[in-house]
């Protein structure tokens, strides 16, 4: 989004390199801190942007990268009840073991939104939104998608738009495109739900993750399924994209 190509290319322009690099102390690993360039910035401002607080319940849709991270910040900030959702049971059962959280399977209820407004007794304070665009289209969300009528799914918004509590938060970290129809706009006006979302300003963050890291107060790298070379890189995105082998993060060496 800033106007400059080449995140996953062979050569890589970085702006403002006087500014953005930091530099790691020898004593670390660099899969402890490979992860401090994105998503773990990412996912610490999705939890602090939300407001989230000792003894709420919290609510993480995406149990990806971003929200696996999520709920241990969650946690790490206090947050008494921790619902992970997804619909992927690999990825449930590693937020279930690494992170101890709670996990609800979407493909097993009518809707999943109202399910945890029921089972949270009258929904989240906080519903932190991992998915994005990329979360399941329905057929007409499908068609309209492919004529540009709609930017993607809205599945995880629609979610959310159950699951949290009047008056509460919803903290959107997951990528959307275009506009959208049928947005349950009405549902978040009429009660009184703070919607909080865009791109986390990552720089911001990473100094003090680092010191986290340093002092062994937070440790990202359980998510890290799969390692493989650079020279097996089309192979790693296809693991990725495609959600096999229980893939969840992969690391590429030269």
């Amino acid at each position: 989004m800033g106007g400059y190509d080449g995140g996953q290319a062979e050569y890589l322009r970085v702006p403002y390199a006087n500014v953005g690099p930091r530099i790691v102390p020898e004593n670390l690993s660099d899969e402890q801190v490979l992860f401090l360039t994105d998503i773990l910035p990412t996912s610490y401002w999705g939890v602090e942007n939300g407001g989230v607080k000792k003894g709420d319940i919290v609510v993480v849709l995406g149990c990806g990268p971003v929200g696996l991270l999520t709920q241990k910040w969650a946690a790490l900030m206090g947050a008494d009840r921790i619902i992970a959702v997804d619909n992927l049971n690999y990825r449930l059962e590693h937020a279930r073991k690494y992170n101890k959280v709670e996990v609800i399977n979407f493909d097993d209820y009518d809707n999943t939104g109202e399910y945890i407004k029921e089972i949270t007794h009258g929904g989240a304070d906080v519903v932190i939104d991992c998915v994005g665009m990329d979360g399941e289209m329905s057929s007409v969300e499908k068609i309209e998608t492919l004529l540009k009528i709609q930017g993607g799914s809205k599945s995880a918004l629609e979610i959310a738009s159950q699951a949290v509590r009047k008056g509460g938060t919803i903290s959107v970290v997951g990528v959307y495109g275009a506009r959208y129809n049928n947005f349950p706009f009405g549902d978040f006006f009429s009660r009184n739900v703070t919607l909080k979302m865009g791109q986390c300003p990552a720089h911001s963050y990473i100094d003090r993750i680092l010191e986290m890291i340093i002092k062994n107060e937070f440790d990202a790298t359980d998510i890290i399924t799969h390692r493989m070379s650079l020279t097996e890189g089309e192979k790693a995105y296809e693991l990725f994209d495609q959600k096999l082998d229980s893939c969840i993060k992969v690391v590429l060496r030269p």
